[in-house]
């Protein structure tokens, strides 16, 4: 089973930062999962809320200031934003990253591939997933071709339609995770990807407890989405 970093090493680093990261893979994460938005000026960033209060107590949705502003903010970890093209790095080290597309407005997805055609070379693409909540999305990418798309869905009813779309890997919540929705997934021979928490669980999004990691694998779940890498290898490897 994957191990993806969600946000990044985020349980040890700020989110979304280059140091979550750098901290994520060197524990053996599978891929990074950032999140992606656009700012006035249509730059790339790395923020997952819809507003910058939590981090930054700020009113402003990141798409209400310009990237130079953005990059003027410091969350209480002294952490800034940063842009998409950073983290699209990584590819051509031969590193995988996941990217929740958090704008997938026709300008958002065109800003989107136009930084993935800046900074990803052809022959790395393979490494960018880029996670879906809509058709629309999955059409856009799976029109351009080479990177791997991952489909945010709800419901179960909906993996056919992202699938048929051009998703391969279809995402579900942890508490989602039952035989009656992940073996009709199976059979349409994509991967189920989880991300751990929230729902029913109890838990924070991305906080995963070991029996709840041992449930999902033993599922026959593919990867899951984790906020402390290290604690994730551990309690896998301590029942191997």
């Amino acid at each position: 089973m994957k191990i993806i970093a969600h946000r990044g090493d985020s349980a040890n680093h700020p989110e979304n930062t280059q140091a979550s990261w750098e901290s994520a893979y060197a524990a053996g994460a599978d891929a990074v999962e950032v999140d992606i938005r656009f700012s006035s000026d249509g730059v790339g960033v790395c923020a997952h809320d819809a507003n910058l209060q939590r981090l930054f107590g700020r009113s402003e949705r990141p798409q209400d200031l310009s990237f130079a502003e953005l990059q003027t903010l410091r969350n209480g970890e002294g952490a800034r934003i940063l842009p998409l093209a950073e983290v699209l790095q990584y590819p051509s080290d031969g590193r995988t990253v996941l990217l929740d597309l958090k704008d997938e407005t026709p300008r958002g997805l065109d800003l989107l591939w136009q930084s993935i055609e800046e900074n990803v070379p052809p022959d790395a693409r393979h490494l960018v997933i880029a996670g879906c909540h809509s058709l629309e999305a999955v059409r856009f990418l799976a029109e351009r071709g080479g990177v791997v798309i991952l489909g945010f869905i709800q419901q179960s009813d909906a993996g056919p339609d992202f699938v048929a779309a051009g998703a391969s890997i279809i995402r579900l919540w942890e508490c989602d995770v039952v035989a009656e929705r992940v073996a009709p997934l199976k059979d349409l021979g994509v991967a189920i990807w989880v991300t751990a928490g929230e729902g029913t669980t109890g838990r924070l999004v991305g906080d995963a407890s070991p029996e709840g990691l041992l449930k999902l694998q033993a599922a026959g779940v593919d990867g899951v989405l984790v906020n402390d890498v290290t604690a994730a290898f551990a309690a896998l490897e301590a029942n191997a």
